[in-house]
Parts: structure tokens; C-alpha cells; sequence
């Protein structure tokens, strides 16, 4: 192999799936694996583009074994001039050989998230995570209910100083403990307490002292106070001194020059500030560490509630796994490492600091056979720095270089995405914006049409219509067109004002309905109704900005003959005259639910995510989400708010390698700016990697275009800012003869809407409604907290251990090792021991036997039953009959009967088959006692 190890940067639309697509065709011929080959993305569209590429060109090159001027353009096989006929039928075999090998064999093209997942699940025990746990979007509103639960009194206290003294509500420190969890990891306690000044004085009286000195010398001076002196305490003297405070002398500012100012007072002065800001700011890190941490036991406290994790909190389990010495590092490396050989990595400029910290002993371990004889190992990784726009969730685009250390790199200097103008524009826009920024040589045919025109911030909205106008114009379809933004919130307010103007909209954005004020309203006087609480009611009325009227009380009387929470809701929408498109999708997932309890209950738990019902439509998103597309004609609109990060109240300066973190900041007041230096440095550097995520942003909107592009900026203080974009057209804007094309993007979301709409229509499918764990009961959750645990976990055991029983007929060392991942949280190993001694019991029955032996066998399946979801332990399917067999541990009840009477219609209803019910008593005698239900 020429370059086993190899980084390569590959501009937008350059072609970087074909090198990863062509690389691992490239290691399959020389005999590698596909088990060998870890093939790493960061989405689960990239991975199963990246499969049926693979396959595709595979399948292609099989069916062409002899097709010589083939093999010669793919330039994966070496080829020369004196090859003879046997070379070629070598040739032939060797790709009938692969082809059939990758057929045969696993496949590890997977996402980031899904490999540390697999790990996790193989060691999930040492970090106190069960076997079973579920990834999921971590739901803050619960969190957040666990962290004020379980705060202390002083720490409570702390908490509501904290909000008090830098003016942020709640919800803003647990966004600021949000993104100090991307970064925990390199978050060492000393970080936040190592600079807490241990001084008693009490800087800002100081610092007044001196401020009154020269009051004094301004009045005995000037008779008279001036405006610019005229404060009472430190935070007035900030205010006041913004000005007069940065100069190097009194005398510099106008109006002090010929005063005899103590310089010895000022210097004293601009001293006592400077330290009393730095002492605020140990204070508040001193406090904010309590508060992350007490944040971060109410996750912990979460996700062992729900059984769940999110894909940030595996890796840290991961993470954590490596750091504590938990297991053996050599040991964990071994079991990955015994299979790996090779390491291809897509968008590589995406890691973060944690998902490096975790691969990085795979990569040095490849590394490290560099040189030796018969060296068989390769590393390659894609990406591109321009595109890293994940700073703000621990991405660090430093990486890409640091990961290349000893490695060849290469350039891709082609654009196979984009028409002519468009890619001279960029080329033209970024020279000299972005470092070491290499313009692209276009290879389309197509001329292409780019337009930059500004507006005033009123006006550009309608900049959008005009735009949009111009495009139907030429015939143009809704399907070939995106609009790109810089916010979900200008997502929304588009999305709305097009569907005024009768436009159909595809909308994709991460901003919860549950989070906007139409919805968030709905959801107070929902409250009102079950509790009677005057706050809900006020607060209803406060967010849609409405008076409370006599005809109230009388409304809600009326609601009281609403059969559905839905038939509800809509009542006070057409009341209210809401008509929000977040409020419209709200309604529509409301209704599931059959009471307003259970709604309120559930709908914080559930993702509600804006996502638009139409499949079609002109596409509508953040710049962020149209990351890895590319949409024939893109229209992308500027934000009034230059800033490209939220304001989380403290930054970071990294050390010398860019990775760890030297000292965390808050942000302070802009005097100490001028009176700091360490300070300045920090935010300089800190204002500097800002402009910098601004400018890959941007790169990433203006190169998701093919055909068309058209730029809708402010006239000032916008986004563009930086661009220096003038007015102007390039190209003709010409009717298109191009059908939009389908990428694989698009193929797997409607290949994704699709199963969604078969599931729909094949509701009474038993085969169709998931698995056990996807299952929420009233019987098995109302009951839930007054229930012994460990019998409810003793249930839980013996079911899963006669499905597997039953299902792959375990043996019982295999079984009792699942159980002990699974449940050994809450079960010792002798009572699994005695679980599985219990289910081999069961199994001999003798009429257990005979019912089994009636049909096809199918265990824990789920079922729709009157709207709520049920789960059957077993189901014998007969050609003319059913047999259902319900498993309970406990002493027999009347009400299990009742319970498979229940399943037993349910089941005659949707397989149209005589059904026969039974409850097996497991633990009554020694195998069982087994009871039919007439």
C-alpha cells in the first residue's frame, strides 16, 4: 500500500465519499476484511450512503471482472502494458473472491455515536449502566425538576444568588451546565477554583476610596461635579467610568486635561477594579462548579430512572471506562483491536476533544506498525476545517492536524457539486477570509447564477418573496428550491409567513413545539384545568398577551363536554384564534393521549421536534442542518445579530496544543478589558475563534448550492459582515430543465416516511408494533413506586430468560451472564441462578409442552389494545387457532384472567383466528402450574 496512513482534505463537493467509497474498495482488493475495516461517520444517513456506495461499485466490478478497460479507469488493481490472459483471469478471481467475501461477512460502517454504543454495551456493568439502556434526547425539563429536588438548602441558595446577581433566569445556568457538560471531561475542579483570590479585602469599597479621592480633586478644582464622576457605588462607577477608566491618564479624557489628578490614585484606582472584577469572577466559578455538579448527579439520576442515555453521555461513559481504570485499557483495545486493522473516518473535523480522546490508543496502536516489515494496517481520515461548525459542543477543528502527525496528506482540488459561478464566487469570496483557503477548479458544465442583494432588517422578508417569485418564474419547483437561516426561530417565522403566501414548506428544525408561546400557553391552561392554579391561568394569558375576560369561566364549562384532550385544545385554539404552525403540529400530536393528565404527563418526555407533514415543498432550514446536502437553488438570509454563539457567561483559553483548557473566564464587564491584560488576551482569542466559526458557517451555506444562489444580507451589522459582499449578479438566471435530483439523503427520508405510513395502515399487525421496551402500560406503570423492585426486576428476569430459553434455547452460562448485565443492578447472582434453574423448571411441563408444540412460537410481543399498548409473553400461532400463555410469578389473581380475556379478543380480532388463553403460575409447584381462561 502506498499510503497506509493518510489524512486528506476535501473541500465541499469535492468528491470525499468516492475517496472514502474508492479507499475501501482499494483495502478489500488487497485482501482486507470487511470485518477488518472500521468505517466511522457521524450520521446514520452518511453511513448508509456510504454501505450502498460500497456495495454498488462492488456489485458494478464484479459484474465486470472481464471487462479490462474497466478495471483500468477504477485504478484500484495495479495494472502495466505486459500483463498476460492468466494475470487477468487472476485478476477476475481475485474480485469474484471479494465480492462474495463482502456478501458473506459483517460490515462495520457505522456511526460514532452506534461504535462507542457497542462498547459501552460490552462493559456496561463497571460504569452502573444496564445491558438494555435506550438512547435518547436527554428531556431538560426532568432534569431539571431532579436538580431542584435534590439541591441542599445552602446550595438552593446559591443557586437563586447566582440568577439574582448576574440577572439569568434558571433556564439560562442550565444552558450554560449544558455546554459545560460538552467539555467535562477537561474540566478539572482546579479550573474553577484555583484562581479564587483568598483575600479579605473588599476591593470594590476600595477601589470607591480611591474614585473619591479623585471626585475631590475634580470639585476643589472645577467647583462644581462632573456628569462623568457622578456615582454612588461600584456598579455606578463602572457605569461612569467606561470611558474615563481605559485611558492611561486622567488627563487624557476631554474635560480632565488641565485637573491636577494623582496619577498614584488613578493607577490605585484602575488596581482595586481590576481586582475586585477578578474576585466577582472567582466567586462566581466557585459557585457555578457546585451547581454544575449538582447538574450533572441529576442527569446521572435520570438516566438511571429512565434506563436511558444520550449519544454524548455513552462517550463519556466510554470515556470514563479508560480513565478510572475500570477495566484494562489493554484488555478493552484487545477486544476491539484483535478484529481492527484498518480505520476510515468520515467528516473528520467534527470529532470532539472526547470522541479523539477515546480512539486516539486504535489510532497510535495502527501508528505504531508504521515501518515494520509486511505492514498491513491502514488509518485515513476525510474532512474539511472549513466546515467545522461544532466548537460549541466540543468539536475542535485543531484536531484534524493534530490527528496527522506522521501521516501523508493530500488535497482534493475539484468540485464536482457546484456550476461555474458558483464556485468562482466562493473561490472569490473566501481568498484571503479563511486560512490556507484553496480555491476549487469547477468541473460542472452548468454557468450558474449567483445574486447578493441587501435589505433593510423590515425588509427582508420580503427580499425572500421576491426571490422566490423570480424562481416560480422560470418554472422552477417548490422541490428544487432551500432556504437556509441561521436560527430555528427564523425557521419557524419563514415557515409561516410562506404558507400565508399558499407556499408548500418541508421544515427541518430542533426548536420543540413544547418551547414556543402559542404551545407553551396551551400547555399553562391545560394546568388550569386540572389544579385550579391562578398562575396557570395568568400565565396563559401573559404569553399570548390577552386580558382575561367574564366569558372565561364560562368557556372553560363548556370544554368540559370535550371527549379528547385534541377535541379540547382545539376548542381554545379556535377561541384564542391560534393558529401558529408549532400550535397546529402540538395539536396533531395530542392525539395519541386520552386524558389531559396523561398528556401532561407525557408530552415533555416526547422529542416534538417542528417537522413539517409535507414531503415535498421548498425546504426551510438552519445552516447547520444543511450541512452534508446540496439543493439545486439556494437562498440563504442573513441575521441581525452578527454573533455567532449563544451567550453562555464564561469562555475558555486553551493552551499552547488547542485541546486543554489553561483557565475558564466569565465574561465580564468591559472595563476590565482595558484594565486586565490576561484577560484581553483571553477574550481576544476568544472573539477571534468566533469570527472564525462565523466564517466556516458561512463557507457551509454558500457552498450547498448547484445551480443557483442567492444571498439576502442586511445593509449593516449582518452576518456577511466580514464577507465584504458587494450588490451584484453573475451569470443568467435561466429557466431549469433540471429535474431536482434525488440524492440518498432524500432517498432515505422518504424511505423513512414511508415505513412510518406502512406502520399506520398495519396497525393491527402484531409483528408491527415493536419491541418490549418500547412499551408504556397503565397496568405496569400506575402501580409502579408501591411495588416491591426486586419482584417487579424477578418478573422482568424470568420473562426475558424464557424468551431466550424458548427462542434460541441458551445455555444456561450464557443466559445467567446476559441476566447479570441486564438485571444484576437490582437482582444478585443466586437469585438468577435460581431464575434460571426456575425457567429450565417451567419448561418441563408437561401441558406447557403440548401447547408449545401447537404452532409457530413468538415471545414478548407488543400490541395495540383500546389506544394503549400491551405486550404478550407468548403466542403459539396454529393454521386455524392462537394459543396466548401469560407468565406471572406472583399468586394467582382473578384479575389475570381478566387480563387475558383482554388479550385473547384482541388477539381473535386481529389474526381472525380461534384464540385460547392460559396463565402460567411459574413459581406454584415444581414446573408450574398452568391454568386455561374461558
Amino acid at each position: 500500500m502506498q499510503y497506509p496512513l493518510l489524512s486528506l482534505s476535501a473541500s465541499a463537493g469535492s468528491g470525499k465519499t468516492y475517496q472514502l467509497t474508492k479507499r475501501y474498495l482499494y483495502l478489500l482488493l488487497l485482501g482486507a476484511k470487511p470485518s477488518n475495516i472500521l468505517t466511522l461517520t457521524f450520521t446514520k444517513k452518511a453511513a448508509k450512503e456510504m454501505e450502498e456506495r460500497i456495495t454498488y461499485n462492488l456489485e458494478e466490478l464484479y459484474y465486470n471482472k472481464f471487462n479490462k478497460e474497466y478495471i483500468k479507469k477504477l485504478e484500484l488493481i495495479p495494472i502495466n502494458d505486459n500483463m498476460q490472459e492468466q494475470d487477468w483471469v487472476a485478476i477476475a478471481d481475485k474480485i469474484h473472491h471479494t465480492y462474495h467475501e463482502f456478501l458473506r461477512q459483517d460490515l462495520k460502517i457505522t456511526t460514532i455515536d452506534a461504535f462507542f454504543q457497542k462498547i459501552l454495551k460490552n462493559f456496561c456493568w463497571y460504569v452502573g449502566v444496564e445491558y438494555d439502556f435506550e438512547l435518547q434526547s436527554e428531556n431538560l425539563d426532568s432534569i431539571c425538576e431532579i436538580f431542584l429536588k435534590r439541591l441542599e438548602d445552602s446550595a438552593f441558595q446559591n443557586t437563586i444568588n447566582l440568577c439574582f446577581s448576574e440577572r439569568q433566569g434558571l433556564d439560562s445556568i442550565l444552558d450554560l451546565c449544558v455546554f459545560l457538560d460538552a467539555f467535562k471531561e477537561s474540566l478539572k475542579r482546579e479550573l474553577f477554583v484555583k484562581n479564587i483570590m483568598e483575600s479579605q479585602i473588599d476591593f470594590e469599597t476600595k477601589a470607591l476610596e480611591y474614585a473619591q479621592k479623585i471626585q475631590s480633586t475634580y470639585f476643589d478644582f472645577s467647583q462644581k461635579e462632573a456628569e462623568s464622576l457622578k456615582f454612588n457605588d461600584f456598579k455606578g462607577l463602572l457605569d461612569k467610568g467606561k470611558t474615563w477608566l481605559t485611558k492611561t491618564t486622567l488627563q487624557e479624557y476631554k474635560g480632565f486635561s488641565k485637573v491636577p489628578f494623582k496619577q498614584e490614585d488613578f493607577e490605585r484606582l484602575k488596581e482595586c477594579v481590576a481586582s475586585a472584577l477578578q474576585k466577582k469572577e472567582s466567586q462566581y466559578l466557585r459557585v457555578l462548579y457546585t451547581i454544575f455538579q449538582h447538574f450533572l448527579e441529576a442527569k446521572e439520576h435520570y438516566y438511571r430512572e429512565n434506563n436511558c442515555l444520550s449519544f454524548n453521555a455513552v462517550a463519556s461513559k466510554v470515556y470514563t471506562l479508560l480513565r478510572e481504570d475500570l477495566i484494562s485499557k489493554d484488555f478493552l483495545y484487545f477486544r476491539l483491536d484483535s478484529t481492527l486493522s484498518h480505520i476510515l473516518i468520515d467528516e473528520f473535523q467534527d470529532t470532539s476533544i472526547l470522541q479523539y480522546a477515546i480512539l486516539k490508543p486504535l489510532i497510535d496502536e495502527i501508528k505504531a506498525g508504521v515501518g515494520q516489515k509486511n505492514f498491513t494496517r491502514s488509518f485515513f481520515y476525510v474532512g474539511d476545517v472549513k466546515q467545522s461548525i461544532y466548537r460549541f459542543r466540543g468539536g475542535n477543528p485543531k484536531l484534524f492536524k493534530i490527528a496527522s502527525a506522521g501521516m501523508e496528506h493530500s488535497n482534493l482540488e475539484f468540485n464536482y457539486r457546484s456550476a461555474i459561478n458558483v464556485v468562482k464566487f466562493v473561490n472569490r469570496t473566501f481568498q484571503g477570509i479563511i486560512e490556507d483557503f484553496i480555491p476549487q477548479t469547477p468541473m460542472s458544465k452548468n454557468i450558474g447564477f449567483v445574486s447578493v442583494k441587501s435589505y433593510e432588517k423590515d425588509t427582508l422578508y420580503n427580499g425572500v418573496l421576491e426571490s422566490l417569485q423570480e424562481l416560480k418564474a422560470l418554472k422552477i419547483k417548490d422541490d428544487a428550491i432551500a432556504i437556509l437561516v441561521f436560527d430555528n426561530k427564523a425557521v419557524v417565522e419563514l415557515a409561516q409567513l410562506l404558507q400565508e403566501q399558499n407556499y408548500k414548506v418541508v421544515i427541518d428544525t430542533s426548536a420543540k413545539l413544547i418551547n414556543h408561546n402559542e404551545v407553551r400557553a396551551i400547555l399553562e391552561l391545560l394546568k388550569y384545568i386540572i389544579t385550579q392554579n391562578i398562575l396557570y391561568k395568568n400565565a396563559f394569558f401573559m404569553l399570548l398577551g390577552l386580558e382575561c375576560d367574564s366569558t372565561f369561566e364560562v368557556f372553560l364549562q363548556s370544554l368540559q363536554s370535550s371527549k379528547t384532550p385534541a377535541q379540547l385544545i382545539l376548542k381554545i385554539m379556535e377561541r384564542y384564534n391560534i393558529a401558529s404552525l408549532s400550535a397546529k403540529k402540538f395539536l396533531e400530536s395530542t392525539l395519541e393521549y386520552s386524558s389531559i393528565t396523561d398528556l401532561l404527563e407525557n408530552i415533555q418526555k416526547q422529542s416534538l421536534d417542528i417537522v413539517s407533514s409535507d414531503f415535498s415543498g421548498i425546504r426551510i432550514m438552519t445552516i447547520h442542518k444543511s450541512k452534508g446536502l446540496e439543493f439545486e437553488n439556494v437562498l440563504i438570509v442573513d441575521k441581525a445579530n452578527r454573533s455567532n454563539t449563544q451567550n453562555y457567561k464564561v469562555f475558555f483559553e486553551f493552551k499552547e496544543n488547542g485541546v486543554d483548557i489553561e483557565r475558564i473566564f466569565q465574561t465580564s464587564n468591559p472595563v476590565r478589558k482595558s484594565l486586565d491584560s490576561v484577560y484581553k488576551n483571553a477574550l481576544n482569542k476568544e472573539k477571534a475563534e468566533e469570527t472564525k466559526d462565523l466564517k466556516h458557517q458561512l463557507y457551509v451555506a454558500l457552498t450547498r448550492a448547484k445551480t443557483t444562489m442567492h444571498i439576502l444580507k442586511l445593509n449593516q451589522k449582518g452576518a456577511f459582515a466580514d464577507l465584504n459582499l458587494e450588490d451584484s449578479t453573475c451569470g443568467i438566471l435561466e429557466t431549469s430543465s433540471i429535474s431536482p435530483k434525488i440524492t440518498p439523503q432524500d432517498f432515505n427520508t422518504t424511505t423513512q416516511n414511508l415505513e412510518f405510513n406502512n406502520i399506520i395502515k398495519e396497525k393491527f399487525s402484531l409483528e408491527n408494533q415493536g419491541r418490549q421496551k418500547d412499551i408504556q402500560t397503565s397496568d405496569s406503570t400506575q402501580n409502579l413506586a408501591g411495588q416491591n423492585l426486586k419482584g417487579i426486576y424477578y418478573g422482568i428476569a424470568l420473562h426475558f430468560a424464557m424468551e431466550q430459553k424458548l427462542k434460541l434455547r441458551l445455555n444456561d452460562t450464557l443466559l445467567l451472564e446476559i441476566l447479570n448485565n441486564k438485571v444484576g443492578f437490582y437482582l444478585d447472582f443466586k437469585e438468577l441462578e435460581k431464575i434460571v434453574l426456575r425457567s429450565n423448571l417451567v419448561l418441563k411441563n408437561q401441558n406447557f409442552i403440548e401447547i408449545v408444540a401447537k404452532g409457530k412460537v413468538k415471545c414478548e410481543i407488543p400490541f395495540l389494545s383500546n389506544g394503549k399498548q400491551k405486550r404478550l409473553d407468548l403466542l403459539i400461532v396454529g393454521e386455524d387457532s392462537a394459543w396466548i400463555v401469560d407468565y406471572k410469578s406472583g399468586v394467582p389473581d382473578a384479575s389475570h384472567a381478566i387480563q387475558v380475556r383482554e388479550y385473547m379478543e384482541s388477539v381473535r380480532q386481529m389474526l381472525k383466528k380461534e384464540t385460547y388463553g392460559y396463565v402460567f403460575y411459574t413459581r406454584e409447584e415444581q414446573e408450574g402450574k398452568l391454568i386455561e381462561v374461558t
